[in-house]
């Protein structure tokens, strides 16, 4: 093609028309012009593409992500609300205006569940290799700026979450070192503790435990409500 072009070029100028030769010329100058512009066209096509499938690619591993952590969350708030009902009707029980002692007891010993379920790991694969490859500008600001939002509620909740399960650890690490807390009630060993208790300090102990258990489990419920629910809006998002 390129030699049909130089040969024209050359009976023009033998032709001695010189005029005819410049048109020519410069068409064929235009020419290759708008064929470097359809090829950078084509290719910014063709990048614009790997873009689209790299998104939609990393959009599946989001909403992957993203679906996992709501339904581990949907199942640890059921969990605490059920625990939290629990330790509530205990405390109605034992903190009743004609409710002896001995109730008390009795609860503590055969019925209090000492644990506390708030242990949870976000599932921030995707997200981190978005952050690392700088593939996180693929997406656009206003959905940046719900995805690093939703990490910061995160690092909180576990912030939040580990300084008052730390304070409730501490507390019953304190109170089983002096009363069983264990489900082995049987024993002798066992029995003689709680016979040579005294009820009105161990009352006061016990109340004052479950207090900060029963805090520490609804300040977590409100913590991962906030994180499902900015999750559950991110996953919209990404439906849409």
């Amino acid at each position: 093609m390129i030699k049909f072009f130089r040969r024209i070029r050359q009976e023009l100028l033998v032709e001695g028309n010189f005029f005819k030769y410049l048109m020519y010329a410069l068409g064929e100058i235009i020419l290759v012009v708008i064929g470097i512009l359809i090829a950078l066209q084509i290719n910014g096509w063709n990048e614009n593409l790997k873009k689209e499938k790299l998104k939609a690619s990393y959009e599946i591993s989001l909403r992957n992500d993203l679906s996992s952590d709501t339904l581990l969350l949907g199942k640890l708030i059921r969990d605490n609300y059920k625990l939290a009902e629990i330790l509530s009707s205990q405390q109605v029980r034992f903190l009743g205006p004609e409710a002896p002692l001995d109730t008390l007891v009795a609860i503590l010993r055969n019925e209090f569940d000492p644990e506390l379920n708030t242990r949870f790991k976000y599932n921030r694969k995707t997200f981190n290799t978005l952050i690392a490859s700088g593939n996180i500008d693929l997406f656009t600001q206003e959905f940046n700026e719900m995805l690093m939002a939703l990490i910061s509620a995160q690092d909180i909740e576990r912030e939040r979450t580990n300084y008052y399960t730390q304070i409730y650890t501490n507390k019953i690490s304190r109170f089983s070192d002096d009363y069983p807390v264990s489900r082995r009630q049987d024993s002798k060993i066992v029995n003689s503790i709680w016979a040579d208790a005294d009820k009105r300090e161990l009352a006061a102990r016990f109340i004052s435990l479950t207090d900060i258990k029963g805090f520490s489990h609804y300040t977590f419920i409100s913590e991962i409500e906030n994180v499902r629910d900015q999750t559950s809006a991110i996953l919209k998002h990404i439906h849409n």
